[in-house]
């Protein structure tokens, strides 16, 4: 057998990412946890991530590897992330929301021969012949069969390792049909700070650039956006704030204790932290805060207008997936251009018909994108691999949409939520942004329930602001608001109160829970006997 591509370095940027800044800028603060003060500076942090690799490597893992987390936001977490990345190994994070089960499929799936667990997430898990019990590290207290992950920290070599080799997130998508897939993209034989170099040009994409600051994490940390971010901000030199979760008073809070200058959001972090009382937001001073990257669930133009008018012009909206990202939109441009996710690389987006052929300006279609974050395969699923990426290197998400004439593009939703009501189709997310414009309500989702006559009728499940009473009143107040403002056809035909509507941990509504829940109570007060 030959030998391997030689791995690609170039000298020129050997002072770019997170192991660079380990060596040239050793005290500067790296990762920082809000709940236990605990300060890991770059060059505590890069003698970690060496020993990391070290007992990787010990292990057998290498180059083309696969290694998880089920780890909460945490120190310990992107420690072992800057470790194992390398290496050349697939990392998978794995979400904390998930059972026992859940987890064992992923590890099963993606074939992981390394696994770091919180310890009440690792005693979850039973033993399984994937991952053998001394490949297993607990982060916190002991757990029979588990290697305390002070191991793996504490007990390699602090030197770099040989022939590093830049690794990659494999995310796992959230799995709305069907089981997760993991999105593994194709592992390029490059040094760790040739890929490095970057996440400076990425993060310029939002007007990123100089000198580096303090950057904020509050979203899960094992969710492909602000993951990701997050890494691209730790290998541009920012100091990471690690916050256990979201609470949008402590959030706005730790902004100006730390000088905070980024942070990435879900459009429910902004509402929640808009809908506070005025007297905690008056007295904040967030004039230090230069960027807030939105992403993650569609965000409404009347939010990201109020938005930007409290935290000023700083507020940036993504349009991107698991499968990568595609553009992004300025807080000017969102304001010239309400409701557009940004303007792509024309030669990367295609707005196609039924029949695939592409359609005019201002047509809708299923959206079609090159990613920038380059090729992937779903892992252990090549149908769904045939079925979502062309030939041409296309991907398709499923996701409906518009180009005006200027080349901006306009997310109206998705194909798997669209409701077909007397033969006209309606765009759940259109409605939602409607019913949110109106004081009351807090959040709202829009579900197509089964109408012998019209197919689906639309309903709106309705979250209230405090002060609002639900009601048969009020539910025609908002039927009417929609009707000022939209087509009849997307007029919610019933508007039900909910005290709390589910979200994932990411902010994404679980519209198939609520569809669910309202169906079953259709088809119980359809039913004589009930």
């Amino acid at each position: 057998m030959s030998d391997p591509e030689p791995i690609y370095d170039d000298p020129s940027f050997h002072d770019q990412g997170v192991y660079a800044w380990g060596g040239h800028h050793p005290d500067r603060p790296a990762l920082i946890s809000d709940a236990t003060g605990e300060s890991v500076t770059f060059g505590q942090l890069r003698r970690r991530a060496n020993s990391i690799a070290d007992q990787l490597r010990a292990l057998g893992i290498g180059a083309g590897d696969t290694v998880a987390s089920w780890q909460y936001n945490s120190v310990a977490q992107w420690e072992f992330f800057t470790g194992a990345l390398q290496l050349g190994v697939l990392v998978v994070p794995i979400s904390t929301h998930l059972t026992g089960a859940e987890a064992e499929y992923i590890l099963r799936d993606s074939g992981a021969k390394a696994l770091v667990a919180a310890a009440e997430l690792a005693e979850s898990i039973e033993a399984t012949p994937t991952i053998p019990a001394e490949q297993r590290f607990v982060e916190g207290s002991g757990v029979d069969g588990w290697r305390p992950y002070t191991d793996l920290r504490d007990l390699g070599a602090a030197d770099d390792p040989a022939n590093r080799m830049a690794g990659s997130f494999m995310y796992y998508t959230s799995g709305t049909t069907g089981r997760p897939k993991g999105v593994r993209r194709s592992l390029l034989r490059i040094s760790p700070e040739v890929l490095a170099a970057g996440a400076g040009f990425f993060l310029a994409k939002f007007g990123i650039e100089g000198d580096p600051g303090v950057a904020m994490l509050f979203s899960p940390g094992y969710h492909a956006a602000p993951g990701a971010n997050t890494w691209n901000a730790l290998n541009r030199g920012f100091t990471v704030v690690i916050l256990e979760k979201f609470e949008a008073e402590h959030v706005l809070r730790a902004i100006p204790k730390y000088g905070v200058t980024l942070i990435n959001a879900v459009p429910t972090h902004i509402h929640r932290m808009l809908a506070l009382p005025e007297r905690v937001r008056a007295d904040l001073d967030l004039s230090g805060l230069g960027h807030i990257l939105v992403a993650g669930a569609k965000f409404a133009p009347a939010l990201k207008a109020r938005a930007i008018e409290y935290f000023g012009p700083v507020v940036w909206e993504s349009f991107a997936a698991t499968e990568g990202f595609v553009c992004c939109v300025s807080p000017n441009e969102a304001l010239e251009r309400p409701g557009t996710v940004g303007r792509p690389d024309p030669d990367a987006i295609r707005i196609v018909g039924e029949d695939g052929a592409d359609v005019g300006q201002g047509q809708s279609g299923t959206i079609l994108f090159k990613s920038l974050g380059g090729t992937f395969d779903y892992h252990n699923d090549a149908d769904k691999t045939a079925e979502s990426v062309g030939a041409d290197g296309f991907i398709n998400c499923g996701d409906i949409g518009y180009l005006d004439e200027d080349g901006y593009l306009y997310i109206q939703d998705r194909r798997v939520d669209l409701i077909i009501t007397g033969g006209v189709n309606v765009y759940p997310a259109e409605v939602e942004q409607t019913l949110a414009e109106h004081p009351a309500v807090a959040d709202v989702a829009v579900v197509g329930v089964p109408d012998p006559e019209w197919g689906q009728n639309v309903v709106a499940a309705v979250q209230l602001n405090p002060g609002y009473a639900a009601g048969d009143a009020l539910a025609e107040e908002l039927r009417v608001f929609s009707k000022e403002r939209i087509a009849g056809p997307k007029v919610p035909r019933r508007i039900v109160f909910e005290s709390v509507l589910p979200r994932t941990a990411t902010g994404k509504m679980r519209r198939g829970e609520v569809r669910d829940a309202l169906v079953n109570a259709s088809a119980a007060s359809a039913d004589p006997t009930s």
